[in-house]
């Protein structure tokens, strides 16, 4: 009886004994692998690919460990040490060496039992549409594609204002009127020319007051956001912002066809004396995401719609490269 109790007593300390071990190689291989860092998006929380991340040790400024994250979000460091506070920080492989893009940054202390870190960013896959609503110019404005995109954008970023408060209190408009038969009208990269609920004498706008228009709501709101003239950037310029959770109001035409121009309907710029022709197929719509060779757009007179990225970049630039982005 005694023989089999110490063999019982001897089996039980082998096995804790064993599982002691395998604690001990748990914690050991925790700590070998080091802390993985998962950068998903803000609002979705998938994970976005390819993201430059670096670890810099808040006490002495260095930086201790860069990595870019694989296509699961994912970057392995292994030479953070425990108890130190990090700062880790998460942007693209542009952004990294302009500095000039938007860039996630989180403090926190290295805990070996803890080896995963969840970054959220405000970046977004490239499958991935951002969530910007849809608002139709329609009826109330034939020819406010610009401003109601304008008012999509705001509201995607929770601010509360309609088409209507925009194309009546912020957009700066100036009439086209007529002089023995001559057409005189502001240039359209200063103000409006006609009214967007004018559906007979109603024209259009470019980027410069669509600008204009967003920095007095957002300075009357009090919101923070800022904006930026995008005209004359390039397709990658604008697709990144896009990448980055940035909804970009684009200048195309109406189903991406070729400009169509009218000299009837063109008229003589404030200053000058000689007319412009009129565009008669100028359309605005709000660039929500990047599907492959396909993007998504929030058009004012359709919804969301998907076009070849070419074709729309090819229709942008006929248009003379016009567009406005939006940012927190």
């Amino acid at each position: 009886m005694w023989t089999r109790y110490k063999r019982l007593l001897l089996i039980g300390i082998m096995i804790i004994m064993l599982l002691s071990s395998c604690n001990s190689f748990s914690q050991q291989e925790t700590q070998n692998n080091g802390l993985t860092v998962l950068t998903v998006e803000f609002n979705s929380g998938a994970p976005i690919p390819n993201l430059y991340i670096t670890a810099t040790d808040v006490k002495t400024g260095e930086v201790v460990e860069d990595a870019v994250g694989s296509e699961e979000g994912e970057a392995t460091f292994s030479k953070l040490k425990e108890g130190r506070e990090y700062a880790i920080a998460a942007t693209t492989l542009e952004n990294s060496t302009k500095n000039d893009g938007y860039t996630t940054i989180e403090h926190f202390t290295y805990d070996v039992t803890k080896p995963y870190y969840r970054l959220q960013t405000h970046f977004s896959r490239d499958e991935q549409e951002l969530d910007v609503p849809v608002v139709m110019q329609n009826p109330e404005l034939p020819h406010g594609c610009e401003i109601t995109s304008l008012t999509a954008v705001l509201n995607y970023y929770g601010m509360n204002v309609t088409k209507l408060e925009m194309a009546n209190n912020y957009l700066p408009k100036q009439d086209i009127r007529m002089v023995n038969g001559q057409r005189y009208g502001p240039n359209p990269e200063q103000a409006f020319a006609g009214k967007p609920s004018d559906k007979e004498h109603g024209m259009y706008v470019f980027a410069a007051p669509i600008v204009k228009a967003a920095e007095a709501v957002i300075a009357d709101k009090q919101a923070d956001l800022r904006v930026t003239n995008m005209s004359k950037a390039s397709q990658d310029e604008i697709l990144q912002l896009v990448r980055e959770g940035i909804p970009v109001v684009t200048w195309v035409t109406l189903d991406l066809s070729k400009p169509k121009i009218n000299s009837d309907k063109g008229w003589i710029y404030e200053g000058e004396t000689v007319p412009h022709e009129a565009y008669m197929n100028l359309h605005a719509v709000v660039l929500t995401g990047h599907l492959g060779d396909k993007v998504v757009v929030m058009d004012p007179l359709k919804g969301f719609v998907t076009y070849n990225v070419d074709q729309f970049f090819e229709s942008y630039r006929d248009l003379g490269k016009q567009a406005v982005a939006i940012h927190k």
